[in-house]
């Protein structure tokens, strides 16, 4: 069990994903597994990766700023977090895996795992069962998406939404419930504007069933983080934030 749940951790985290990845796949490949990305666009792809690999570096930076503001001696940990920075290059994403995977060594891995104990808890882990609950009814939202009759306009709004839930669960990854939050938030409010999702033809729908199920997902995980005392405030003004407007669009969209 982590005993601190940080930026530090979280790199962490990420990186002993490495080893089990194939060599002979591109770095933007290896990323797209790590991450779970659906998206088959390289464009796209890329685009995404290298919004992924900035929030990363700035994880890493802030484990830096943190361990020397407690008045550790940068050589005892800069040298590995300069690793991390030189793997979440978006300039090597199409470059060959083994190149970029021989910056980890076993080192930067304990330089982190030192950090990750070292550093104060911001957060509680949130159960990896209701993750991945909230991505499968993501996923059966797009596929009731494929065949559907609703206009074109409402069903672009809805993918529009889809696309945010996702990012939020990719967000959480990398930046922890506190981005996890922000992302939602933007979306629900998006919700509660938006008149097509309220129109009487629309409302009774699957879609809207399913997307309505989507956002109690979310609201269960977000009540669970609030409840716990560890959270620092910053994060429970962002959750709490979202919930009340998760809890808006259910009464809502009735």
């Amino acid at each position: 069990m982590a005993k601190n749940i940080n930026s530090a951790f979280r790199v962490r985290e990420i990186l002993k994903l490495v080893n089990s990845q194939n060599d002979k796949l591109k770095v933007n490949e290896v990323w797209s597994s790590i991450f779970g990305l659906e998206e088959k666009n390289p464009a796209k792809i890329n685009s995404i990766l290298s919004r992924l690999l900035a929030d990363l570096h700035d994880e890493v930076e802030s484990t830096r700023e943190e361990m020397m503001s407690l008045g550790f001696s940068v050589e005892l940990f800069s040298p590995g977090l300069d690793k991390c920075n030189q793997v979440f290059s978006s300039h090597l994403l199409m470059s060959a895996w083994p190149s970029v995977k021989q910056q980890l060594n076993p080192e930067v891995i304990n330089v982190l795992g030192f950090c990750s104990e070292i550093l104060p808890n911001e957060e509680d882990l949130v159960d990896i069962k209701q993750l991945e609950e909230l991505k499968g009814l993501a996923q059966e939202l797009r596929e009731s998406l494929i065949d559907s009759t609703l206009p074109s306009h409402v069903l672009r709004t809805i993918k529009k939404h889809l696309v945010k839930i996702e990012d939020a669960l990719v967000s959480y990854k990398v930046s922890g419930i506190r981005d996890f939050g922000e992302a939602l938030q933007v979306a629900c409010g998006e919700v509660v504007t938006n008149e097509e999702l309220h129109h009487p033809d629309v409302i009774n729908s699957e879609e809207i069933s399913l997307l309505k199920k989507t956002w109690s997902k979310s609201k269960e995980i977000m009540d669970g983080v609030v409840s716990s005392e560890k959270r620092i405030s910053g994060v429970i003004r962002v959750v709490e934030k979202g919930q009340g407007l998760i809890e808006y669009i259910g009464d809502s969209l009735q």
